[in-house]
């Protein structure tokens, strides 16, 4: 599947052989933002969107082939070609780099390997084990990178140098030094520094740790039903409760990086909040561990499950028509609705994407949400379901991998 790019903003890996030229400038590294802006471009187009002269970015553009990171083709579609007419168009060379995005569950580790044209070439799935969590959860991640690198090699011999890894976990992450300040669902990951652990075990690739939920919204920005609206919320429903909000197409991460803990909005003069178990009152009215509560004490049965987590058990048996899981779910969004409501009031969003392990319920709660908030405030936005579902996370963090994958090509030197 391609990424698009909506967005401004010990491993052996084969060595590039020793005479390749290495563009470095400026203008080279706009050029390659530009391609991976389009996919595939004319050279006129480049020149318009980069200032550039027509010379310049012919020069620029031979060079970059030269090395090896853009590749030629002819195209009938692209730059307005006629009939009979291909234009010659450039395209990032996909077996020059690869990149690797991981989302990091209660559950399950998924991981997506994907080319330097942004498709996804390979997907695994390890066991997150949360609940032994620290290093357990660690080698996991790392597993799952390995797995990706050996599948890959084994099935195209010689692969693409891995350039950049990002990794989404459920947790606050601090932007400045990257390490996971707490992230409840996983025993022991508290001022985690994640980001150099990886490093010590995948040296010299680029590696960006995120918040699972802004990765969600970035997903669903690049791929899903966000495409094109450049104010936006990403709501998640699920143990925890967060938001990945979009202000005029870049993700806002807010003055310490918490921007859109929409689980600690209060709706209760008389809450408290417990540093015990870091939940906020949405989450401890809202959050999948009440609604669960409410499921056994009406009687719902949740099997347990190796993949799927309690609240995901529920909404599938909502979604079949169970009528107490159906009750539980409506009496849910009526206070969920109240966030809502207050978050379309104060940012004025084109739309609210709801995601999590809500999903197989989705039509439900959609239905519930916006009958709720047509009446609490004069201009709701629409109120739309995630389309990537548990896959929003993954999505993101390979399209920020493929981006850092892609800043990088001219900066680092490939090392075998």
């Amino acid at each position: 599947m391609p990424l698009q790019n909506p967005l401004s903003n010990g491993v052996a890996r084969p060595s590039v052989t020793s005479n390749s030229k290495k563009p470095s400038n400026q203008s080279n590294q706009n050029v390659i933002e530009v391609v991976r802006a389009h996919r595939e471009v004319s050279r006129r187009i480049i020149a318009a969107e980069t200032g550039l002269s027509t010379p310049s970015v012919t020069r620029l553009v031979n060079e970059l082939v030269e090395s090896g990171v853009l590749v030629v083709q002819e195209s009938t579609t692209v730059d307005g070609a006629g009939p009979g007419r291909p234009a010659s168009v450039v395209k990032l060379n996909p077996n020059f780099a690869s990149a690797i995005g991981v989302d990091v569950g209660e559950y399950v580790i998924q991981a997506a390997l994907g080319d330097l044209s942004g498709d996804i070439k390979l997907t695994s799935r390890q066991p997150a084990e949360a609940e032994k969590g620290g290093d357990e959860t660690i080698g996991n991640i790392a597993s799952a990178v390995r797995e990706l690198l050996e599948a890959h090699s084994g099935s195209h011999g010689e692969t693409a140098p891995l350039r950049a890894i990002t990794v989404g976990v459920p947790g606050t992450v601090d932007p400045i030094t990257s390490q996971v300040v707490k992230a409840p669902l996983i025993c022991g990951w508290e001022k985690l520094a994640l980001k150099e652990e990886l490093e010590s075990q995948f040296p010299e690739i680029e590696i960006r740790i995120v918040n699972d939920i802004n990765a969600a919204a970035i997903g669903e920005y690049a791929h899903g039903v966000a495409q094109g609206c450049d104010n936006f919320v990403f709501a998640s429903i699920r143990r925890g409760i967060g938001a990945g909000i979009f202000i005029d197409g870049q993700l806002y991460r807010g003055h310490a990086g918490f921007a859109g803990e929409m689980g600690k909005m209060v709706f209760d003069s008389a809450f408290r909040f417990s540093h015990g178990d870091g939940l906020g009152y949405l989450e401890t009215t809202c959050g999948e561990d009440p609604i669960v509560e409410r499921a056994r004490q009406s009687g719902v049965m949740l099997e347990q499950s190796s993949t799927q987590t309690p609240l995901n058990v529920l909404a599938t048996a909502a979604a079949a028509g169970d009528p107490e899981a159906v009750s539980i779910l409506v009496s849910f969004t009526k206070e969920y609705s109240l966030a809502i409501a207050n978050i379309a009031s104060l940012l004025d969003p084109s739309i609210i994407v709801i995601g999590g392990d809500i999903h197989p319920a989705m039509e439900l709660v959609l239905d519930q949400v916006n009958k709720s908030i047509a009446q609490m405030i004069p201009s709701p936005p629409k109120v739309v379901g995630s389309s990537l579902g548990d896959q929003a996370s993954l999505h993101g963090t390979l399209y920020q991998a493929h981006k850092d994958a892609c800043d990088s090509l001219l900066t680092h030197q490939t090392v075998s």
